[in-house]
């Protein structure tokens, strides 16, 4: 399906009418605007007309959001507000509860916090049109709901700081519920169109020329055995999915706990994307062995990466920024104008001329006890990596934090190694 034709330009009338899940704050301002919160999955499938026509993201899309959903068992429940004008919706929040366990990463290491029930605003969740009296109201209806219903916790993911919302939250009066921004991340993304007379900086000459010189350096060991490939189709998902396991199981990610690839919430997920077309697993070989991956979504105009890895034992031929190269021209080829890289503002993404962005993990606590000590958490690493960067950066000993690094990773090879060799023991016997 095209997805410009399933989501049309034309402005949407939204006759707002009672439906069931949909609940009035009682709240107004000056400007009459109201607040209407949807919390279960009729209510959200009435707000379809009017979210289909702001949607602008592919985790704001209403059927990624719906899937995510009924397809994660540690959801709740939705819980989207739309302010209202004269009956009429002018913005959206769109946000899920969750029962989930809270967890910061201090030095490489992933430090596990209390259980608590989230309300997650999703990323690119504030849909609709922009305004200071409307991120007013919707900062005021998520203080009531964490005093009013059983949230403990507020966590909105990738705010711009910059952003009228965060200048709002940052407004919030009650002590108990003042913000936190427990991670600020520098997120890239590289365009793939230019104004006209200049150029794409990531298709540029200079770095095809570069990529052609690690080609050839990559082939001349191992010759006529290099070839990239992708895999797109509900039908290749099964080999693609495969393929880019065999390599993410090798890399540093897994040592710093990210979930595998091989688990059937993964599977689900991506068979609902390549269900809709959006699915793109791209996967470089070496003598038929897959050596480097990248997954993502092809979302309207824009490519979401959502996994990358490649075998640390063909680092030194730099496979991943090889086949990152490859992937942005099969994607400039199809349309596609920008690349989401996500977290990450190394030289390999300055390179490409990507366009780097601010933003942060948002939080407001409840006024409870549970509430308090998910605060607590967070403050205490917060504090324990800003004191671990000052001395780091104090006493110069920025060499021995990649030294720890590498100890973590030599940790986990052998761990693995062991664990292939036990698992080979039984059947040589």
């Amino acid at each position: 399906m095209d997805i410009t034709e399933a989501f049309p330009r034309a402005p949407v009338v939204f006759p707002m009418h009672s439906v069931e899940g949909l609940s009035c704050s009682g709240q107004e301002t000056a400007e009459q605007l109201s607040v209407e919160v949807a919390e279960s999955l009729p209510a959200v499938e009435a707000l379809r007309p009017i979210w289909s026509e702001w949607a602008h993201s592919l985790e704001a899309d209403i059927d990624h959001y719906l899937h995510n959903l009924k397809s994660d068992s540690t959801m709740l429940r939705p819980y989207v507000v739309t302010v209202c004008q004269a009956g009429i919706p002018q913005a959206m929040l769109v946000g899920q509860i969750r029962r989930r366990r809270v967890s910061s990463v201090v030095s490489f290491v992933n430090i596990p916090g209390p259980k608590v029930n989230a309300l997650e605003v999703i990323n690119g969740g504030r849909i609709g049109q922009q305004s200071a009296a409307i991120d007013k109201l919707l900062v005021r209806q998520l203080s009531h709901s964490l005093r009013n219903a059983d949230i403990d916790l507020v966590c909105l993911q990738r705010l711009p700081l910059q952003s009228h919302l965060f200048r709002e939250l940052q407004q919030v009066p009650d002590l108990l519920m003042k913000e936190r921004v427990p991670h600020v991340f520098c997120y890239s993304v590289v365009p793939l169109t230019a104004p006209p007379g200049k150029r794409v900086r990531a298709l540029s000459g200079k770095n095809r020329r570069e990529v052609q010189r690690k080609i050839r350096i990559l082939q001349r060991a191992f010759p006529g055995s290099v070839r990239f490939q992708c895999f797109s189709g509900l039908g290749e998902l099964a080999a693609g999915l495969r393929d880019a396991d065999a390599v993410d199981v090798t890399t540093w990610q897994r040592c710093l706990g990210y979930a595998p690839l091989d688990t059937p919430q993964t599977h689900e997920n991506l068979a609902f994307c390549a269900k809709w077309g959006w699915l793109r697993i791209y996967v470089m070989y070496v003598e038929d062995s897959p050596v480097a991956f990248l997954i993502g979504q092809h979302y309207r105009r824009t490519f979401y990466c959502q996994r990358a890895g490649y075998r640390l034992d063909f680092a030194r031929y730099s496979v991943g920024s090889l086949l990152t190269a490859w992937a942005l021209e099969s994607l400039a080829d199809a349309g596609v104008e920008q690349v989401d890289l996500g977290e990450g503002g190394q030289e390999h993404n300055r390179r490409l001329g990507c366009d780097f962005r601010q933003e942060g993990t948002v939080h407001l606590y409840s006024p409870t006890l549970r509430g308090l000590c998910v605060s607590a958490f967070f403050a205490a690493t917060q504090l324990v990596r800003a004191c671990g960067r000052s001395v780091r950066e104090g006493l110069r000993l920025n060499r021995a934090s990649g030294t720890w690094l590498r100890c973590l990773l030599a940790r986990w090879k052998t761990r693995r190694t062991a664990v292939g060799a036990a698992a080979e023991i039984p059947r040589a016997a």
